[in-house]
């Protein structure tokens, strides 16, 4: 083997391909590095007695640490691709797309200054059904329903593998975003279990894994949309001293 051949192999090592499916694969780690962190949290909090403050930038239960940059972080990057998506020839498509996008760009900012929170009225836990104690969860499912009648014709317009994929990350995240959340507050408001307690870390826990893992697979369907649309992007990675001349 050649020297100029050796150093060609070489370079290529440092080519790090970006498809979907190594995106997937990547960011599903993270999250369930985040997951395995919480658990972590959970036995010092309470197999431990340690103090909550210098663990809450770990804990998934909290707001405003890693876990909700990480989760918003994501909704973003979807809503990007969306945007991106809606530079399509398809004028209607294109337009619902870029409404997507906006809808997404909502998202990410109630997941980082939980804008939904407004929505709990205390005075209605009493009123409603204990998987309604969180009341914020009525409106949302409402918004969800709404949403999925209002983009049915887009649904059916863009190829059928999309919009399956749609359909099933859009499932998996309202199933840990509202259902997980109802499950939490029946449990609770029903005695089943204490409010703080391991039991409901472990089902905040999987709650905001299922969330992630939904981004995830709509982050995922976007790529794939994407690399259809345009008939494969070349998404690349370069990594070396001489990455800035590529």
């Amino acid at each position: 083997m050649t020297q100029q051949s050796r150093a060609a192999d070489q370079s290529q090592a440092w080519i790090v391909p970006l498809t979907p499916g190594s995106v997937r694969n990547v960011l599903t780690v993270i999250t369930a590095g985040f997951l395995v962190a919480h658990c972590i949290v959970q036995v010092g909090i309470y197999g431990f007695g340690k103090e909550k403050y210098w663990l809450d930038s770990l804990n998934m239960d909290r707001e405003l640490n890693l876990p909700t940059l990480f989760s918003s972080a994501l909704l973003l990057m979807a809503a990007l691709l969306m945007q991106r998506l809606g530079q399509s020839n398809d004028r209607i498509a294109a337009r619902d797309w870029r409404l997507l996008s906006k809808i997404f760009i909502f998202l990410a900012l109630d997941e980082a200054l939980q804008i939904h929170e407004i929505l709990i009225i205390p005075g209605l836990r009493h009123q409603v059904h204990p998987a309604l104690a969180s009341t914020w969860v009525i409106p949302y499912t409402a918004l969800a329903l709404v949403m999925l009648w209002r983009f049915r014709g887009f649904l059916g317009s863009i190829p059928r593998a999309t919009a399956a994929r749609l359909l099933r990350s859009g499932a998996v995240y309202i199933g840990g975003a509202i259902g997980m959340e109802m499950v939490g507050s029946f449990a609770v408001r029903s005695s089943l279990i204490r409010l703080h307690s391991p039991w409901y870390g472990a089902i905040t826990g999987l709650e905001e894994a299922l969330e992630l893992l939904g981004i995830i697979l709509l982050i995922d369907a976007l790529l794939r949309a994407l690399l259809d649309q345009h008939n494969g992007i070349d998404l690349t990675l370069r990594l070396g001293a001489n990455s800035d001349e590529n």
